[in-house]
């Protein structure tokens, strides 16, 4: 599922596993089921069996592709056949399941796969497909990415895969499928976009393929490297989706330069029963008929052509960057260092830029079409500051039976429609220009009062132009009183209904009562939080005991970053009673699952052990970490997050409850085994050489640190300065006044928060440059802390939001006196009012993705109430970081020791 929007299917208030979805539309039963067949329901398949496949680990799978409109009748073949040849199979339990996993975002490997079976050998799967192939002919279904597509059919395709759900722990908590090769060693079950064997298997299915014949005949697929047909060259891919893919390219005859939009057959359908292809010919003949009227309006079309059963049309290539990305290359609001005379010539530009969409939407109203989906990435600004709109897929006449295609936070809310087509465009105008000022969308539509906080703190900035701001509030009017009024947003969000907002008494304050009494509405705020979090609890839920996110259920929901140990903590921390049962589930289910868990501090078991052991429970503590003392992982991964560092400092916390020296044995012996080669240290890191503290070389740094005041040996922060040097070295712009670091070697973009950026790395840098005075670090302290000076972020939660840099600074003015810290973390509490949602039990924040509420420490609700805490209510180690005065310091360094230069 694409990750978060397929877990905001099942429930309006919490994210979910889409197969816990009880509405699901049509249910699918084959016809004729004999005697002695077993249906079973697992995740969103329902599986056919008469007897298990004993013995059968590995083999050659057999995939039935179907269109939308013939699920039932293609079910009912292919499941006679897989009956007569006793044959166990399986397929999509509902149409609901059929429509998530053939959207046009959903996962490609994973689409158009509608029916699997699992034949015993090579020859009961030749059996199986020659006999589908014959029994389905003249069906047609979408093509199976990661498959070979059987001879000629339209339907059957096939894969060497695994039969049986067989995993390997990754060191992220997620987990690898495996599949025996032909030596049979276990390897990655590889499912990508083109078919792949593993090694030593060849494929017996394997026929010439016949002479092309038409223009159906293959061609080479666009790709990053050249291609050319159809009279037209495809340079590079712009971007790929189930429905198909962008390209950039250049007409043969001319060189002109152009943009090729791809359709995949029976794929990307909508609930007017139209595929990718229907829509694209439908663009088509929308921007024919707009060149003719409205030249210039739209990109203007230049071909269409058809070739392996894929569609192209090929249009003008419209300079300009997309609007969210010109907002963030040009907003001053969000760069360090901004004066008022550019915050004025900012909000100058937006007004420009929303009165160009508005005369571009009225031009194309006047044609007799409305645009639909006005939202960020559809609207193209030129260097002079010109707008275009671009993607007229979901444009339309009023009253053609076509699906409203939007973009969730851009679409309306069917309550404002009403007969009103017209809706869709003038509230898509209003979201640009929310976006122009912050990605509020979300909180807004639940909460329209986040608006005047909003306002307000924009505000201290430069005066915002009553034209913009009436834009922005059109369509959500901020009250100045009770938050507890449902928004318009309440009927039905994106990508599914949103509970109603809740009748309630509790109020939150307007800007002008949070500026006049900060400290009481602050602690209001903290109270809250707690309360709405415990009241989220659900010790007897069978997957989870708190509201988590989707990596939550990707990993699991026992862990401190997204699960019950997080929440917990962040409950003990504020002195708030734990809910009955809570720890005991807890205690239970991790030793049980103590084999499944990574090692590690925030998805695994040393976090668990952390936080059992603040609970007294030692005992099951040392457990878990003996559990994960014999943890293969630890040969794999060196961070905090999953890995060895992070379990070192499990065990540094169990020798600061127990004063056991096994346990500081143990975390000596886990930092002796982090390589000092970089080279070598990376590998460990994961893929693409990550920074930041969670995944990164500032958390293991931290480890160091730890590792130095519990033994007194300075050579342990000898190391981890070195790492933090090297961190230093891969900042973003070292002209910026502002230090920022890209995510990765491959994701560049630049982050201030505290699982990777600036804000993590000021944890580690304030214990170093205290113990070390270290003068690269003195430089950079400057620089960190600038970072943390912008009105907000696009989420509110701890890891990768506002909250975290406020605990950040909160921790650097407990460990420094800085009292400029301290003012801009109250800042930051201040803020989040921006983001609080209302609720009868207290108030809410939405987790990551921002399309449900979440009670996880890593984006949720838990990290909101910790850094609240230890604003208000400081207490030791928070984060995990054993800083309790009691721990005794080593020596400084010396801040010239040419040992630690990098």
């Amino acid at each position: 599922m694409n990750q978060p929007l397929g877990f905001a299917v099942a429930d309006p208030e919490f994210y979910a596993p889409l197969e816990t979805t009880v509405a699901r539309g049509e249910v699918f039963r084959p016809a004729g089921v004999p005697d002695g067949w077993q249906g079973v329901e697992s995740g969103i398949w329902t599986m056919w069996f008469r007897e298990k496949l004993r013995g059968v680990e590995d083999g050659w799978k057999v995939h039935v592709s179907a269109r939308a409109d013939r699920l039932g009748p293609v079910l009912d073949i292919a499941a006679r056949v897989c009956f007569e040849q006793d044959v166990a199979f399986k397929h999509l339990s509902a149409r609901l399941f059929y429509w998530w996993t053939h959207h046009k975002h959903a996962p490609r490997p994973q689409a158009g796969k509608f029916i699997a079976a699992y034949p015993r050998d090579v020859e009961a799967a030749e059996r199986l497909m020659e006999q589908l192939d014959s029994a389905l002919a003249g069906e047609q279904g979408p093509r199976i990415l990661s498959d070979r597509r059987y001879r000629t059919s339209g339907t059957v395709h096939y894969r060497y895969g695994a039969f049986v759900p067989r995993t390997r722990l990754r060191a992220d908590g997620s987990r690898t499928l495996l599949v025996r090769d032909g030596a049979g060693r276990l390897v990655e079950d590889r499912r990508g976009v083109t078919p792949r064997l593993p090694d030593q298997i060849t494929d017996p299915f394997r026929r010439p393929a016949p002479a092309p014949t038409s223009a159906d005949a293959p061609a080479p697929a666009p790709a990053a490297a050249s291609h050319a047909f159809g009279g037209f060259v495809f340079e590079s891919a712009v971007r790929h989706s189930n429905a198909g893919g962008a390209y950039l390219g250049r007409e043969e005859a001319t060189g002109r330069a152009v943009f090729i939009k791809e359709a995949r057959a029976h794929i990307a359908f909508e609930d007017d029963g139209l595929d990718a292809q229907a829509r694209l010919r439908g663009e088509w003949e929308t921007l024919r008929v707009l060149h003719e009227q409205a030249p210039g309006l739209a990109p203007e079309p230049i071909a269409y052509f058809r070739q392996s059963g894929h569609e192209y049309l090929v249009s003008e290539l419209v300079d300009g960057r997309a609007l969210n990305s010109w907002m963030a290359v040009n907003n001053p609001l969000v760069r360090v260092g901004r004066t008022a005379g550019q915050v004025a010539a900012y909000f100058e530009r937006c007004e420009g830029l929303i009165a160009g969409v508005e005369d571009a939407l009225a031009r194309l109203h006047a044609c007799g079409y409305l645009f639909v989906d006005v939202s960020p990435g559809n609207v193209l600004v030129a260097e002079d500051d010109t707008v275009r709109l671009v993607d007229f897929e979901a444009a339309q006449r009023p009253g053609a039976s076509r699906a409203l295609i939007g973009t969730p936070g851009y679409a309306p809310p069917r309550a404002l429609v009403g007969e009103d087509l017209a809706v869709h465009d003038d509230y898509g105008v209003s979201a640009l220009a929310l976006l122009l000022l912050g990605p509020f969308h979300h909180v807004v539509r639940r909460n329209p009062d986040a608006l005047a906080h909003l306002h307000a703190d924009i505000s201290r900035y430069g005066p915002l132009p009553d034209g913009l701001w009436r834009r922005v509030t059109k369509y959500h009017t901020p009250t100045g009183a009770t938050l507890s009024a449902p928004g318009p947003e309440a009927a039905a969000p994106e990508p599914a209904s949103a509970p109603a907002a809740p009748v309630s008494g509790f109020r939150l304050p307007t800007p002008g009562e949070l500026a006049a009494e900060p400290a009481r509405y602050l602690a209001d705020l903290h109270r809250s939080v707690g309360d709405a979090l415990l009241a989220m609890a659900d010790v007897g839920h069978g997957e989870r005991m708190f509201p988590t996110i989707a990596d939550g259920y990707r990993t699991n929901t026992l862990c401190v970053a997204y699960g019950a140990a997080g929440v917990a903590h962040a409950l003990h921390h504020a002195g708030r009673p734990l809910p009955e049962g809570l720890l005991d589930r807890l205690r239970r289910q991790a030793l049980a699952q103590a084999d499944d868990l990574a090692p590690g501090l925030y998805v695994g078991s040393a976090g668990i052990a952390h936080v059992l052991a603040g609970q007294g429970l030692l005992e099951e503590a040392r457990d878990l970490l003996a559990a994960a003392d014999r943890h293969p992982l630890l040969a794999e991964s060196a961070t905090v997050f999953g890995g060895s560092a992070g379990l070192a400092l499990g065990h540094l916390a169990l020798h600061h409850h127990t004063g056991d020296e096994h346990h500081l044995d143990r975390a000596l012996a886990l930092a002796r085994a982090i390589p000092d080669d970089d080279a070598r240290l990376t590998v460990l890191l994961g893929d693409n050489n990550p920074t930041g503290l969670v995944h990164g070389r500032p958390g293991i740094a931290l480890m160091f640190h730890h590792l130095a005041r519990a033994t007194g040996d300075d050579r342990h922060l000898q190391r981890g300065l070195r790492l933090l040097h090297a961190e230093l070295d891969r900042e973003s712009d070292p002209r910026e006044v502002a230090m920022t670091f890209p995510i990765s070697a491959t994701d560049r973009r630049d982050m201030p928060y505290l699982y990777a950026g600036s804000a993590g790395m000021l944890l580690p840098v304030t214990r170093y440059l205290q113990a070390t005075g270290d003068e690269r670090l003195a430089a950079a302290m400057p620089r960190l802390l600038a970072a943390m000076r912008i009105p907000y972020t696009a989420m509110p939660g701890l890891f990768q939001g506002f909250a975290g840099l406020g605990l950040a600074l909160t921790d650097h003015a407990a460990a420094t006196g800085d009292t400029d810290s301290r003012c801009e973390a109250q800042r930051i509490a201040r803020g989040l009012f921006k983001y609080a949602l209302p609720h009868p039990t207290g108030t809410r924040l939405l987790g990551h993705g921002m399309l449900r509420h979440s009670a996880d420490l890593w984006s949720g609700s838990a990290g909101v109430l910790l850094f609240l805490t230890q604003l208000l209510q400081p207490r030791p180690d928070p984060l995990f970081t054993l800083d309790d005065p009691a721990t005794p310091r080593p020596a400084a360094l010396p801040a010239s020791s040419s040992a630690v230069r990098s």
